[in-house]
Order: structure tokens, then sequence, then C-alpha cells
């Protein structure tokens, strides 16, 4: 593994971090619908951008 891949992967494990107690949380306050209509949502929009930086990036 080159050393610009491990930092990518620990910056990775710090944004995980950060973001899934909040998620956690959240997802505890909310019904089991709701919570697949947003994870839906997030994966919708993370195609949009994975397609759309593929396309012009």
């Amino acid at each position: 593994m080159a050393e610009g891949q491990i930092l990518q992967l620990v910056a990775l494990v710090m944004v995980l971090g950060l973001i899934l107690p909040g998620f956690i949380y959240y997802s505890k306050r909310l019904t089991k619908g709701a919570i697949l209509r947003n994870i839906a949502i997030w994966l919708a929009l993370i195609f949009a951008a994975a397609v759309l930086y593929r396309v012009f990036g």
C-alpha cells in the first residue's frame, strides 16, 4: 500500500468516526421506513455525484 493510500484510509476512518455516532443516534429516533427512505436518498445522491464526477471529472 502506498503512503497516499494509507493517508486516504486514515482520513476515511476519521470521517466515519465523526459521522457514524450521529447516524446511529438519529436512526434510533426514526421508524424503520424513514431510515430506509433516508438511506435510499443518500445512496441516490452518492450515485449521482459519482456519475457526474465520471462524466465531467
